[in-house]
């Protein structure tokens, strides 16, 4: 899986580079939250559709979380995303899509459990 990414066309994935109907301009990996969020506090479309995907295929994909892909495809796939290109998300191997979620939560700069709230998630 090391050739083009980009496959077919969406219209809310022409709305805004990296962020496809959220109204954000931004690149998806780097950012914070904050900035990657909708008004609304929704995750940028293309984040909703792989963990979509996960939910549906990654159960059944063994080692998903620990198995590698590869370096060439998950390069192409996340410039494909932090440029907003339109991809066909569902046609990527679920294994390149756990390995490109893995790499945007890393990819955030602030941390995403802060010990001020520890004590709202423990109830």
């Amino acid at each position: 899986m090391e050739g083009d990414v980009a496959t077919g066309q969406t219209p809310a994935a022409a709305q805004a580079p990296g962020q496809a109907g959220s109204g954000c301009s931004r690149a998806l990996f780097g950012q914070p939250l904050a900035a990657l969020c909708g008004e609304d506090g929704t995750l940028p479309q293309p984040i909703q559709e792989l963990l979509n995907i996960l939910h549906q295929q990654g159960p059944a994909t063994e080692g998903i979380f620990r198995r590698a892909a590869s370096r060439t495809a998950l390069q192409e796939l996340k410039e494909a995303l932090d440029s907003g290109a339109d991809i066909d998300l569902g046609s990527q191997p679920v294994l390149l899509l756990a390995v490109i979620l893995k790499d945007f939560l890393r990819s955030i700069p602030a941390k995403l459990l802060v010990t001020d709230l520890y004590e709202d998630w423990m109830c």
